[in-house]
């Protein structure tokens, strides 16, 4: 799939891989887990690189990342006090009202957060994180009309966006969703400025793939500006 995805797509980094652990299941083999406190979207980086981590949900370095998991959140954060004087909202109240609204998972549903790349994935993920363009993100998204002519209806969440925008919503709302990162991914990762993400749920990981692989002919059209071209031929020179 990992291969499928990189190479329809010419994707400059390789798909992620996303678990989430309950309470009751061991952290399996191969995962480590780190010696510092660290950003969910951090070990989603790190994950693209290679690595393979089991992030918990209270050890991690982020505000409202956390939360995002069923884990414990500040009650600065919580109210609305530190974003505010980040100067990332106009009040605590706006601040605590936008984290309010993030997509969660239960309190205490979740041990442990599994990040590992998918090309190396031996267990059946919950989300998958690609890191993409704007055109490779189109068709992601276009994958999902081409077989039924759905429409996305995306929640696009400018903070807490790779832990909860992406990896939890895509699982929690079983759909593609779509993110262009936060205060804290954007400042805290190699996320170029021009790149964006996309969640996939793992139960649609395989129609997602086999969709974007017969799309290959309009995606080529579209990258050569066929179109373009033909209407502006003097700009081929």
């Amino acid at each position: 799939m990992s291969k499928r995805l990189t190479e329809t797509l010419d994707l400059d980094t390789k798909p992620v891989a996303v678990k989430f652990i309950k309470p009751s299941e061991p952290v399996p083999n191969g995962f480590a887990i780190p010696s510092r406190r660290m950003r969910f979207c951090q070990a989603a980086m790190e994950a693209g690189w290679g690595r393979s981590l089991a992030i918990l949900p209270n050890e991690m370095a982020c505000g409202p990342g956390p939360g995002s998991f069923g884990g414990a959140v500040k009650e600065k954060v919580s109210k609305g006090e530190v974003h505010r004087a980040l100067g990332l909202f106009d009040s605590e109240e706006a601040a605590a009202r936008c984290h309010g609204a993030n997509v969660k998972m239960m309190p205490g549903s979740v041990s442990a957060v599994l990040v590992t790349p998918l090309s190396g994935c031996t267990i059946s993920p919950d989300t998958v994180i690609v890191r993409a363009n704007a055109e490779q993100a189109m068709w992601l998204c276009h994958s999902r009309a081409f077989s039924d002519g759905r429409h996305l209806t995306l929640d696009i969440q400018t903070e807490a966006c790779v832990c909860s925008g992406i990896a939890v919503s895509a699982y929690v709302k079983n759909e593609v969703q779509l993110g262009f990162g936060c205060y804290g991914s954007r400042s805290s990762t190699d996320l170029e400025p021009n790149e964006m993400l996309v969640g996939i749920p793992g139960s649609m990981l395989e129609m997602v793939v086999a969709s974007i692989e017969r799309l290959r002919k309009p995606m080529a059209e579209a990258k050569s500006k066929k179109g373009f071209y033909q209407s502006y031929p003097e700009k081929t020179s």
